[in-house]
């Protein structure tokens, strides 16, 4: 069954800020399937409910937006092929499944929350449709015990998540013809020691609930002003600082600001913009699955930090293949898919 919606997911062209039809084809879906849950939705993100009043609250988040340019779909070797496929249609259509399949059993257990949302790709954070959810239904959200993102973690639980810092970094010259560079002052020349500094720069590992995150400093983008003629006024470059759950966003600043002021090479900073980490916050249905599940860091940045922000126990765990998200002939493999309605039954009622 997930297969089947997963192949119709992948039919629907959705990418970031074009999703309407797709939300259109989730909603009808929910009110067939789903008639218990109560649908309630804001542009293109819902929140589905069922009448359980008692017992955790679990919630199954979602994004349907993705990068990839679309193709259509196709089935190839137990595997199936399509935009977005792993990042994360996959987990969409197997946690929509599970729950359909396991609605008494669930419901008999739980209240059940499902979040499917827009704007997830490389959306500023005030555009994000979870962020339009928070905003619309704080109640709703905030609600949840347990939140359960299908982003794609190769079906291993991934605990929280890294903030990130993206700055654009400035070194000044002055400029002068090629011929005569010393009447000028050549920035790039000046922005070395940043990069011979930046190169020398070790992750730093932070351990939390016996997973590994690691603090990360990266020069990602690089140019000086043009001129093939010209000694270079001005060099630039991003600065991407991933930061574990164990620092707050402030304290990632002063770290940046820190180290670019031990190099001792004059600078400009301005902010891209930034988002905090994901912490990893513990409850009783997290620890019981420390033996019976494979559990890493994420080391990237999810809408769990919005979750866990929240007071949420957010984690990411889906079918989806990491090294296939945004791959232009992604895929997601069927016995993944398979494998991962399991876990969820052994998660959520078969864990004592």
């Amino acid at each position: 069954m997930s297969q089947s919606l997963l192949m119709a997911l992948l039919r629907i062209s959705s990418p970031t800020y074009k999703e309407k039809e797709k939300c259109d084809f989730l909603e009808s879906w929910l009110s067939r399937e789903l008639p218990s849950f109560s649908v309630t939705r804001f542009g293109n993100n819902m929140i589905a409910k069922n009448k359980q009043e008692s017992g955790p609250h679990i919630g199954f988040v979602g994004h349907i937006d993705t990068v990839p340019e679309f193709f259509d779909p196709y089935e190839e070797n137990g595997k199936l092929f399509g935009s977005g496929a792993s990042d994360m249609q996959a987990g969409l259509a197997s946690m929509l499944t599970f729950v359909k399949e396991n609605e008494m059993a669930l419901t008999d257990k739980y209240r059940v929350s499902i979040i499917i949302y827009d704007k997830e790709e490389g959306t500023p954070l005030h555009e994000n449709g979870l962020n339009e959810l928070i905003v619309a239904e704080p109640e709703s959200i905030d609600a949840m015990d347990v939140a359960i993102v299908g982003e794609p973690t190769n079906n291993a639980i991934q605990l929280g998540c890294v903030g990130s810092i993206h700055y654009t970094l400035t070194v000044h010259g002055k400029a002068a013809h090629s011929a005569r560079p010393w009447q000028g002052e050549n920035a790039l020349y000046k922005a070395l020691p940043i990069m011979d500094a930046f190169s020398k720069l070790d992750r730093k590992k932070q351990t939390i609930f016996g997973v590994d995150f690691f603090d990360v400093m990266t020069i990602t983008e690089s140019q000086s002003s043009p001129g093939r003629t010209t000694v270079p006024e001005t060099w630039q470059a991003n600065i991407n600082y991933r930061f574990s759950p164990v620092h707050t966003l402030a304290e990632a600043k002063t770290h940046v600001a820190k180290v670019l002021d031990g190099i001792g090479v004059d600078y400009k900073l301005s902010c891209l913009n930034a988002v905090d980490a994901g912490a990893v916050i513990e409850h009783p249905l997290l620890e019981s699955l420390k033996t019976s599940f494979q559990f890493e860091a994420k080391q990237a940045w999810t809408d769990v930090a919005q979750l866990t922000a929240r007071g949420i126990c957010a984690f990411n765990f889906g079918p989806g293949r990491q090294d296939q998200a945004h791959h232009p002939n992604e895929y997601v493999v069927i016995a993944d898919m398979v494998q991962y309605e399991q876990l969820l039954k052994n998660m959520l009622l078969e864990a004592s």
